[in-house]
């Protein structure tokens, strides 16, 4: 295993015809490259307890999403992750969620596109994750 710092953690949301990025303020962040298998990783953020009900909302659902992430330092490009919520426990006065996910391998304007297509042609929850994996397999991310 590889273990990274994790700079920063935006969640990719659709707002209307648009997909944004949510921008979650984190104290701290560690990103895990598990190489059991391949594309695989574990990321865990530390962060203001303003987002619990928010990150609890999407583990009872059982949602899966994309986050973008940036590791080590500021100026590195954002690696695009589809992820799901394994936890999100309190801490005092604060909160950590963890995800695991699979990567992405490629640029942002190609996934938020794609994933815009599949929500416009009426996919969601698990329907949605299945045609993106389809898409994936078919290299066109």
């Amino acid at each position: 295993m590889k273990t990274f710092k994790l700079v920063s953690l935006e969640v990719l949301e659709r707002s209307g015809e648009d997909l944004n990025n949510k921008t979650i303020n984190m104290f701290d962040g560690l990103i895990i490259d598990r190489e059991i298998e391949k594309g695989r990783w574990l990321i865990e953020a530390y962060m203001p307890k303003e987002y619990y009900d928010y990150f609890t909302q999407k583990k009872e659902k059982n949602q899966e999403f994309v986050v973008q992430v940036r590791i080590t330092k500021d100026s590195n490009p954002k690696a695009t992750i589809l992820v799901h919520i394994k936890g999100v426990h309190e801490i005092e006065d604060d909160m950590n969620v963890v995800l695991v996910g699979d990567m992405v391998n490629r640029e942002r304007e190609q996934v938020e596109q794609t994933l815009q297509d599949l929500i416009e042609a009426g996919y969601q929850g698990e329907s949605l994750l299945q045609k993106f994996r389809e898409k994936n397999q078919e290299s066109l991310f």
